[in-house]
């Protein structure tokens, strides 16, 4: 679905007026534009977290960027972090490149599990560590090569803006009216539409786990998770 058309009848906002007051033919003024969008996003951000959570190995993007989530950066000599992108939620993989412009990609660590040495070394890098928004490769670079820094991440949904109109959410369209069934629950939560919430909850409940299937089977790479299963057969002291 789209955001706000004007064919209403692929859209979120008039999907949102035909769950809570049956009709999309007129934008019910009781339910500002303003808040619809807020609460768009907000549950479009959490569409994402359960597709991250459900798509491990996929590792979920937005359809609607124009780029694929990597970063190239000119490495520095001497610099010893690098800022973290606003959109990168993920770092999945940072390489460097040695001064002889290869490739090396560095092991994640936490910076307590470096030692004094190591954190003031200088030479090609091996490692890394983030904290604070930033990345900082272990040892420290003494030598820069232009574009010998990549970030490969993952990146939340593109918010939409109230004066979007024909833009969509970049996931599989089946799953598009979790956003609108989420913003109407949220509406007949503060409006204390008791039976207007219980119908959005199972609905909203429902999009969730068909969502969750169906990008939990298109990860046929992941490995099976085995669980022991605990019996239920007594000792009888035997």
């Amino acid at each position: 679905m789209q955001f706000n058309p004007t064919d209403k009848a692929v859209s979120l906002i008039g999907d949102i007026d035909f769950l809570l007051f049956g009709s999309s033919e007129v934008l019910n003024t009781e339910y500002s534009l303003t808040d619809r969008c807020r609460n768009i996003n907000i549950m479009w951000d959490e569409a994402v977290s359960i597709l991250f959570r459900a798509d491990p190995n996929y590792k979920w993007d937005d359809t609607t960027n124009a780029d694929l989530p990597f970063a190239t950066l000119d490495l520095t000599a001497n610099q010893d972090h690098y800022t973290l992108l606003e959109s990168a939620l993920v770092i999945h993989r940072f390489r460097v490149k040695d001064s002889g412009g290869h490739w090396h990609t560095l092991e994640p660590k936490l910076r307590r599990e470096f030692s004094d040495s190591e954190l003031a070394s200088t030479g090609t890098p091996t490692g890394y560590f983030k904290i604070g928004g930033v990345i900082c490769p272990v040892p420290v670079p003494n030598y820069g090569v232009t574009g010998g820094v990549e970030l490969e991440f993952q990146r939340g949904a593109n918010h939409f803006t109230v004066s979007d109109t024909t833009e969509s959410p970049g996931l599989n369209p089946q799953y598009h009216q979790y956003l609108s069934v989420g913003a109407s629950l949220r509406y007949a939560i503060s409006n204390g539409m008791r039976e207007k919430i219980a119908i959005l909850e199972k609905q909203k409940t429902a999009i969730a786990d068909a969502m969750r299937e169906h990008y939990e089977v298109r990860s046929p790479d992941e490995k099976p998770r085995m669980r022991l299963k605990t019996s239920s057969i007594r000792s009888y002291g035997l």
